[in-house]
């Protein structure tokens, strides 16, 4: 599934914070938001979902506008992970992760589902646990092991490492690259975005920046002028590796 944002325009109280951002995914490959904070990535990937409004632009969904499309078709196509990592009600792991089959309407298999999603991310010991007494990190993972239950062929997620220790870092960024899944993802660390993501959308002040391969989009100078730090990508054993200096 293809998703594709075209001329967006987002303004919230009166103030202009997406100016015209036109941003697609690549079907089976990794695509990486990355910019400094504030500068509009999360507020783009909430207008996919309703989250956020959109004044201006619209968003499609393999060339056909999301707003043509029932909500329910969309959530078969396309799994969202947030930031937000809290639960209000004493719901269970496995019923955290079969929320991922209500699209679907079908009780069949979901709990087998549910339990194999868990295995998947070496957390299937969380299953019979309440949500609210795992830790933010923890949680994250039994959000991803949703998007698995959901079967989507697309995954849009916010800044999914965030909570996480390096270990479960490098697991959700192993398991997206190997998923073979279409992924746009906004993430803030620029060494995983370098190391895991096929193409980057650099976003400054509601805008897009620079669009390319990794090594293209993460030079010295562009680093210098958006981030206003020392850095770049450099291909370390043929793999690039965002190093500051």
């Amino acid at each position: 599934m293809k998703v594709a944002f075209k001329d967006l325009e987002v303004n919230i109280r009166g103030r202009q914070i997406i100016r015209g951002i036109s941003l697609e995914s690549t079907e089976n490959r990794m695509v990486g938001i990355i910019g400094p904070n504030g500068s509009g990535k999360s507020t783009l990937i909430k207008t996919f979902f309703s989250i956020v409004a959109y004044q201006k632009g619209e968003i499609l969904l393999n060339g056909k506008n999301i707003r043509n499309i029932s909500r329910k078709s969309i959530a078969r196509m396309v799994s969202y992970i947030g930031q937000e990592t809290g639960m209000g009600f004493d719901f269970t792991v496995r019923e955290v992760v079969e929320m991922g089959r209500y699209p679907y309407g079908s009780k069949r298999n979901v709990r087998t589902i549910a339990t194999e999603a868990l295995k998947v991310l070496g957390i299937g010991h969380f299953l019979n646990r309440n949500i609210r007494t795992l830790s933010g990190g923890e949680r994250k993972l039994v959000y991803l092991a949703r998007t698995i239950a959901q079967e989507t062929d697309t995954v849009i997620l916010d800044e999914p490492t965030n909570h996480l220790d390096i270990k479960h870092q490098l697991l959700i960024m192993k398991y997206l690259k190997d998923s073979g899944k279409t992924v746009l993802i906004v993430i803030h660390d620029l060494h995983w975005a370098a190391k895991f993501c096929d193409e980057l959308y650099l976003i400054n002040q509601g805008r897009v920046f620079l669009r390319g391969k990794p090594a293209e989009v993460l030079r010295r100078d562009t680093v210098k002028a958006v981030f206003d730090v020392d850095g770049e990508v450099i291909l370390k054993e043929n793999e690039p590796v965002f190093t500051l200096s």
